[in-house]
């Protein structure tokens, strides 16, 4: 069969793949995250790219070189992809499949950066450099090089275990800095023999490992200071959106649980690469990483089969804290160096809960409060020092902008706020140029400001042009349009076409927020209070960041709180694993919230069900 080269602009990853493969695999192959929330079903529309010319058939191996770059486009793609767009070389990355070496310019979807505030926690790391002198080996003081190493830190660290790849270092490395080193520690290990003395430089990286986002932090862990940041979307993401779809590609597709673990890697790999870039530091001094998400997350990097996460009684592998190397995940940290991720607490309630319980001491307080991170599987916390309970609700990517006709991320473009005031639209574009699509916090102050003009009724329904002429403002009813059978109203007019929000977009916000809203009233019941009766919510995750607390409330995807008693705690998973960077007194602690936490199930539960089809109301 024919192999043929797939090079991808602006970063200029390539791969080889076979005649025939769907540009979306080869962005696999090449480490590329694309848009694909679908799962490659071709209905969404949202992973365009863009073909350029074929790449010279001398570059070739194998049959076929030169020609048609690809396959004609299918019917998906002609009915997604308007036909002038078609000839300047748009594609859907799922459907479009290679007949020839080709480039393609994938649009940029580089994620906000997400905020971390800088952590207040004593640096106590896992990771411990030390700066010796060592007594030169002589006649009378023969003793093993290694032996020499365990005698200098007996006190510090007694059984420091060295490793093979060390230990075949030891006969250069000590003659050549005359036994003037620094040794790096995690725990009992030794992980790396550096000449003179580097004590000062000692890095380690904390991961938010999201379904849809990945965030990754690099700490100074001496002073516990916070380097940098950088998001990227999930690799993952090329073969769907959400935990279901990966679990099945994972549990069916051969390889499937290894290009799920390699993508996850990758991403955290393009991350840390930046940052390395931009701060100088050298990523052999990067000694160790905690990284937290959800139990499939959690599963899926460590390359464990997650599919008893996907049927009752929805049992994780392992809930426990897991320490391993770097080079067994191929993270690419000093390859010595430890990978540690948090325990997790149910099937769907994983390591990024107890992070956001920790970074938030909930475990702690004696108010009741309520912690929702909102993502594409939505967890929830409610509870104090006494009693702590959580769950977990398939919210969607909604949220994200997935599956929402002009969705998008939050990126330039994405219209990120919205005011409808006397008839007129208001909206706010992140970089301030025209807009091209909607964000998850532009989507949910859109759906809020519509429903208080009276465009949308309480069912979440669309009111015609004609049923509201003369009775909302005209400039309001001039936006009420019709395409295809379609009712849909336009948020805003600049850019390659209008902004649109159809039914069915809203019809998904609605899902989104029922399902949020109904795990609420669940853990309220097993707790016997009322929403009176707490004290603060805290929004939590990338789009908690960003989310307008009057129209999370106007929507009632929050309980009726007074406004002052809404915040936005930032990526609180994200600073939860810098704290367990930072201190393994932490760690501890996160375990013993894992262990502590009452998980409730709601897939099982009638009430819950009930209060869902309840919820949908606006």
């Amino acid at each position: 069969m024919a192999q043929f080269l797939v090079k991808f602009l602006p970063d200029g990853l390539e791969a080889w793949v076979p005649d025939g493969s769907t540009l979306l695999a080869a962005a696999a192959a090449a480490h590329v995250a694309i848009d694909a929330p679908c799962g490659d079903r071709g209905i969404c529309g949202k992973c365009r790219v863009q073909v350029d010319l074929p790449l010279p058939s001398s570059e070739g191996r194998g049959e076929g070189a030169g020609g048609a770059a690809l396959e004609p486009p299918n019917l998906p793609e002609r009915t997604l992809i308007p036909a002038e767009e078609l000839t300047q070389g748009w594609r859907l990355a799922c459907q479009a499949r290679i007949a020839g070496h080709v480039t393609v310019r994938v649009p940029e979807r580089a994620l906000q950066p997400a905020v971390v505030p800088l952590s207040q926690v004593e640096p106590k790391p896992a990771v411990r450099k030390l700066h010796l002198r060592l007594p030169e080996p002589t006649l009378e003081d023969p003793a093993p090089d290694a032996l020499r190493v365990r005698r200098a830190l007996a006190q510090q660290i007694p059984g420091l275990q060295i490793d093979l790849p060390l230990l075949r270092r030891l006969p250069e490395m000590l003659p050549a800095s005359h036994y003037d080193l620094t040794v790096a520690t995690v725990g009992d290990r030794l992980v790396a023999l550096e000449s003179g003395d580097t004590s000062s430089r000692s890095y380690g990286l904390a991961v938010d490992l999201g379904t849809t986002s990945v965030v990754a932090i690099l700490l100074e862990l001496n002073g516990g200071r916070t380097l940098g940041v950088e998001s990227r979307l999930n690799g993952q993401a090329n073969y769907g959106a959400d935990v279901i779809s990966r679990i099945t590609h994972a549990t069916t597709q051969p390889d499937g649980l290894e290009q799920l673990q390699s993508a996850a890697v990758s991403t955290i790999n393009s991350a840390l690469d930046t940052l390395l870039k931009k701060t100088g530091i050298d990523r052999e001094q990067v000694y160790e990483a905690v990284v937290v998400g959800n139990s499939c997350m959690n599963h899926l990097f460590l390359g464990i089969n997650p599919d008893s996460l996907a049927s009752a009684p929805y049992q994780p592998v392992v809930a426990d804290p897991v320490s391993c190397r770097a080079a067994e995940l191929g993270l690419a940290i000093n390859p010595a160096g430890m990978v540690y991720t948090l325990p997790n607490i149910a099937g769907f309630v994983g390591s990024d809960t107890v992070a956001v319980i920790l970074a938030t001491a909930m475990h702690k307080a004696e108010p009741i409060r309520l912690a929702i991170d909102l993502g594409t599987n939505g967890e929830i916390v409610l509870g104090n020092r006494e009693r702590l309970l959580t769950c977990s609700t398939a919210a969607g990517p909604a949220f994200e902008g997935a599956r929402i006709s002009s969705g998008m991320r939050a990126t330039e473009g994405a219209i990120e706020m919205v005011w409808i005031d006397e008839g007129e639209v208001k909206v706010q574009v992140i970089g301030d140029v025209p807009a091209i699509g909607v964000c998850g916090s532009g989507l949910l102050d859109a759906v809020a400001q519509m429903r208080g003009s009276g465009v949308l009724n309480g069912g979440g329904r669309l009111l015609s042009a004609e049923k509201v002429d003369g009775v909302l403002p005209p400039r309001l009813v001039q936006r009420l349009v019709r395409n295809d059978g379609t009712d849909g109203f336009v948020l805003a007019r600049r850019g390659r076409r209008p902004v649109v929000l159809t039914q069915g977009d809203i019809r998904e916000l609605q899902l989104a927020k029922g399902a949020i809203r109904a795990g609420i009233f669940i853990l309220l019941k097993e707790y016997g209070i009322q929403e009176g009766d707490i004290t603060e919510i805290l929004l939590a995750g990338a789009f908690g960041s960003y989310v307008n607390p009057a129209s999370a409330r106007a929507i009632g995807l929050v309980p009726p709180l007074p406004i002052d008693r809404i915040t936005a705690v930032g990526n609180a998973a994200g600073q939860g694993a810098v704290m367990a960077l930072l201190s393994t007194e932490l760690r501890e602690e996160a375990s013993h919230i894992a262990r502590s936490a009452e998980h409730v199930e709601l897939s099982a539960r009638t009430d819950f069900m009930e209060q869902f089809v309840e919820d949908l109301a606006l």
